[in-house]
């Protein structure tokens, strides 16, 4: 999958194209990069890029001499999104960020899907009769001698022919001692077609990683770094481990709710001790985790839960105590508190959900009465 491509314009005038195919994809200076660009003005491990059915986003990793948007420099270990036809500058090189477009997709479903085989039609079973024309067609004609002699045979009698019993008849045209029906033989099995083995898929080995001579010969006694066979034979090794290395590299996003993989929020809340609620966009869950802490020292106080639904909501709603300082307050007024959230589009509140919030936040022994009301 596709998630777009980095147009990379370097000083020398020269063009790269880099598709986007990854979650996580490291830019920089460093020869087992995702997007490798040798400029000496980039750092080693300049950005990254977090790339997901919702965009692309660009991370700056505290690079010495910044990354910039439009112009405008980035702040660090922030995460920024890219719009199509974005532009940026790293270094002397010039990026231009090309969004994936639909058309691109439906056309991969359309060379998939020419690329299937058409369906076999089964072989069809020839009918007894069939067989048996085919059968008497196919079968030599008798040599003139050999009818002679059946025929002489059948006309002369014989002596002991009274003494042979007449075999009972059999239902159906089958011989009463067993062999094969009266109307042929068995059809024949259906003749299976041979299919041709599948070809593999063809290596593509990780971007910025050499296909010649592996990178680990550095490591090794000046000695070898004349043998071909041997840089050629640390690839092999150097293709397995890029990729851990490069996982490595990336652990600290995935303790960063703004950052970490979608997949791993429910993992990460867990440590939080919340129970994430899959009605809730990613967005609103990526904040709740990360407010979590402060959430729990406010928990059962009015701050508390206006601040949980304004998480949710986008609102900050309005909390009323009737019972507070009134001279002449009820008893049933006492511990009862109203909850009124005013929004454009009331009808896509989710009640049920906002009320499973203040359950869970309110203190146990108050009551509550919900008011969503529209406001332009």
């Amino acid at each position: 999958m596709s998630f777009g491509k980095f147009e990379i314009k370097l000083a020398d005038g020269t063009t790269t194209v880099v598709e986007l195919t990854k979650r996580q994809m490291v830019v920089g200076r460093a020869a087992d990069a995702d997007v490798p660009i040798n400029d000496n003005m980039i750092s080693r491990r300049h950005a990254v890029l977090l790339c997901g059915p919702e965009g692309v986003r660009i991370v700056d990793e505290g690079s010495a001499n910044g990354t910039y948007l439009s112009g405008a420099k980035l702040p660090a270990k922030q995460p920024v999104p890219l719009s199509d036809g974005a532009q940026l500058r790293m270094g002397q090189a010039l990026i231009k960020f090309v969004a994936a477009k639909a058309e691109e997709a439906d056309a991969t479903s359309i060379k998939a899907a020419a690329a299937e085989p058409p369906p076999t039609t089964p072989p069809v079973k020839p009918s007894p009769s069939a067989r048996a024309a085919t059968t008497a067609a196919a079968k030599p004609a008798t040599p003139p001698a050999a009818a002679a002699q059946s025929t002489a045979e059948a006309v002369a009698p014989k002596a002991d022919q009274t003494s042979i019993k007449k075999r009972p008849p059999t239902s159906g045209g089958t011989p009463a001692f067993g062999g094969p029906p009266a109307f042929g033989a068995p059809p024949d099995k259906p003749t299976e077609l041979a299919t041709e083995p599948e070809p593999e898929p063809e290596y593509v080995p990780p971007i910025g990683m050499p296909t010649d001579q592996s990178s680990y010969l550095k490591y090794m006694p000046t000695v070898y770094g004349t043998s071909g066979f041997i840089g050629r034979f640390l690839l092999i090794f150097e293709s397995i481990l890029t990729p851990v290395d490069r996982q490595i590299g990336n652990l600290p996003y995935y303790f960063d709710p703004r950052m970490a993989p979608p997949d791993f929020l429910p993992w990460l809340a867990g440590w939080l001790g919340l129970v994430l609620d899959e009605r809730w966009p990613e967005g609103q869950r990526r904040e709740l985790i990360r407010s979590a802490v402060d959430l729990y020292d406010w928990r059962g106080t009015r701050r508390g839960v206006s601040e949980f639904l304004r998480l949710y909501t986008g609102y900050l709603p309005e909390i009323i105590e009737p019972g507070v300082g009134a001279k002449n307050a009820k008893a049933d007024q006492a511990f009862r508190f109203i909850v009124r959230i005013k929004t454009p589009e009331p009808d896509k509140v989710n009640r049920e959900l906002v009320q499973t919030i203040i359950e869970m936040e309110k203190p146990a022994q108050a009551g509550y009465t919900l008011e969503v009301i529209g406001e332009k």
